[in-house]
């Protein structure tokens, strides 16, 4: 039996691209995991929606999932949304907070817009029961390089401007790396908060959510959650899977192989980690049997 392990964690870890960890007591908003955490507040959700769409004067909003995951069919790529919501109106809401610009926020945001579609109508439900939806992407940089705090999409004719499809699908991507004089001041005192620009002193919405942070980093439940969440990110089941082959610990080593394997399809049908780089993994533990 081969020992040498550092072939599959080298491998695993090189081929997710991971930014750098972060601690979980030093988590700020702009940390998915903690954003989706903090957003299951109602309050605290429906204001952040608020600032961002305050033309739909939402007065409620229910049905909070953080890390919601969709998917269609079997063979599909499925999704996780770090913060599904509706509001009073039936509206659906999709909230993902974007660290690294990966280039691919235009067809992922199709791509999360149309799962949220294909996961509400039952079968000879008439289309026009399709409720408004908004896909928000909360970028710490900026997709589009204009300078924009705020890029709104929504569907229109090439040929007569004045003529919107009105399909009810919104798509929104904010910047906190703006600098224009584009949104309200209430949405841009979020946007330089989460940037780390801002003080939430003299904003109460900013105060609640700082102290919603705060309580966030004792919870030793969530705590726990977000190492086991770094640990798919990282791959890490891996080192548990070679250390458990090296001791000689047969179950500890097949329980291992099995975490893997759970973990790689959770995420090659997230997006996050490519069949072939999984592929390779896979024949990589098989070498070292």
């Amino acid at each position: 039996m081969n020992h040498n392990t550092n072939s599959v964690d080298e491998r695993s870890v090189t081929a997710l691209e991971l930014p750098d960890e972060v601690d979980y007591s030093e988590l700020t908003l702009a940390n998915d995991f903690m954003f989706s955490k903090v957003m299951q507040d109602k309050e605290l959700c429906k204001e952040f929606l608020r600032r961002v769409l305050p033309e739909l004067q939402i007065e409620h909003v229910r049905d909070i999932v953080a890390q919601k995951y969709m998917k269609h069919y079997f063979g599909n790529k499925g999704v996780r949304l770090d913060v599904y919501v509706m509001d009073d109106t039936g509206a659906r809401y999709d909230v993902e907070m974007q660290l690294t610009n990966k280039h691919n926020l235009p067809k992922r945001s199709r791509y999360y817009s149309s799962m949220m579609d294909a996961n509400e109508l039952l079968k000879g439900e008439n289309y026009d029961k399709l409720s408004d939806s908004y896909v928000i992407f909360v970028c710490t940089f900026d997709p589009f390089e204009k300078g924009m705090h705020r890029y709104t999409f929504r569907n229109i004719c090439l040929e007569d401007r004045n003529v919107f499809l009105k399909d009810g699908s919104t798509r929104i991507f904010l910047n906190t790396k703006g600098t224009a004089g584009d949104v309200s001041p209430k949405l841009l005192s979020f946007l330089n908060y989460l940037d780390g620009k801002l003080e939430p002193a003299n904003d109460a919405y900013l105060e609640e959510l700082d102290k919603a942070v705060r309580n966030a980093r004792k919870n030793e439940d969530w705590r726990s959650e977000y190492m086991t969440y770094k640990d798919i990110k990282r791959g890490s089941y891996l080192h548990g899977f070679a250390d458990g082959e090296e001791k000689g610990m047969a179950k500890g080593k097949e329980e291992a192989a099995t975490k893997v394997d759970e973990v790689m399809l959770d995420l090659v049908s997230c997006g996050e980690l490519p069949e072939s780089v999984a592929e390779k993994i896979r024949q990589g533990l098989k070498a070292e049997e």
